[in-house]
C-alpha cells in the first residue's frame, strides 16, 4: 500500500490526524460570505446529513497556530467522507480551494459527494464523476438524492465490514490492510465495535506471527527493483 505524504512538510502521512471526528462529513465550500446559490445548497445539504446523525465540519471547524492548509488536511483525513457545494457564481479563488480539497480527500481514500448547482460546470477530471445537482424549483428531489448518497455511503460501511471480516479471520494477516478496514469503518459509522477490532490487530503485531505484511512490503521491494532497473536500462 503506498505511503501519502504530506503535500506541505513532506513527511508521511500514515500516523494518526490530531483528532478523529467519526461519522462526520467535511464539506468544501466557500466560507466568507459565499453567494447565496451556496448557500441554500449548503443549508439543505447540512440538514440532511443530520438527519442521519452525521456532523458536518468544514475549514472553519478548528482554528490554532497551525497552518491553515494543514488544519484542513486533518479535517480531512479525521472526517468519513468529504462533500464538494459549489455553483457557478462560487469565488475562482474558492473553487480552487474547493478543487486541491477534493483531490486530497480523493488520495486519502475518502468517498465523495459532489453537490452542485445545475450552472456550474465540473472540473474536466471531474466529468465522469457522479453529481447532485441543486434546483430551487425542485428541492424534493434534491434532498432525495442526497438522502440516496447517504444511503451509498452506509452502504460503503457494511462492506468495510464484509472485507475486514476476512482481513482478521486470515490466517496470515495483512496487518496494515485490516487496520486501513477498521479506520475507514470507524470514522464513517462510529462504532465502537471497531476499536476492539484495532485491539485484535495490536495484539497480533505484537504477538509478531502470522502476518502477511511482510510477504507483501517484500514484494513490492522486489517488483519495484525489477521497474526501476528495466527504467533504467530502457533510458541507455
Amino acid at each position: 500500500m503506498p505511503l501519502v505524504f504530506s503535500p506541505l512538510s513532506e513527511d508521511v502521512l500514515g500516523p494518526a490526524p490530531v483528532q478523529l471526528f467519526p461519522k462526520s462529513a467535511f464539506v468544501a465550500r466557500q466560507l466568507g460570505e459565499p453567494p447565496a446559490v451556496d448557500q441554500e445548497m449548503f443549508e439543505v445539504t447540512r440538514t440532511v446529513l443530520e438527519e442521519f446523525g452525521i456532523s458536518v465540519m468544514d475549514a472553519d471547524s478548528s482554528s490554532g497556530r497551525m497552518d491553515f492548509l494543514e488544519r484542513v488536511l486533518g479535517l480531512i483525513r479525521g472526517t468519513g467522507f468529504t462533500v464538494a457545494v459549489f455553483s457557478q457564481e462560487t469565488r475562482r479563488t474558492a473553487f480552487a480551494n474547493i478543487a486541491l480539497e477534493l483531490g486530497f480527500a480523493a488520495m486519502c481514500g475518502k468517498p465523495l459527494v459532489i453537490v452542485k448547482s445545475r450552472g456550474a460546470e465540473a472540473p474536466s477530471d471531474l466529468t465522469r464523476t457522479d453529481w447532485i445537482e441543486y434546483d430551487q424549483a425542485q428541492q424534493n428531489r434534491f434532498r432525495t438524492k442526497l438522502e440516496q448518497a447517504v444511503g451509498e455511503i452506509r452502504a460503503l460501511a457494511a462492506f468495510e465490514e464484509d472485507k475486514l471480516e476476512v482481513a482478521l479471520e486470515a490466517d496470515h494477516m495483512d496487518c496494515a490492510i485490516a487496520f486501513e478496514r477498521i479506520r475507514k469503518a470507524f470514522l464513517l459509522t462510529g462504532e465502537q465495535a471497531y476499536i476492539h477490532h484495532a485491539n485484535t490487530v495490536l495484539d497480533r503485531l505484537e504477538e509478531g506471527r502470522d502476518i502477511d505484511d511482510l510477504t507483501r512490503q517484500r514484494y513490492e521491494v522486489s517488483t519495484f527493483v525489477r521497474q526501476a532497473n528495466r527504467a533504467l536500462e530502457q533510458q541507455a
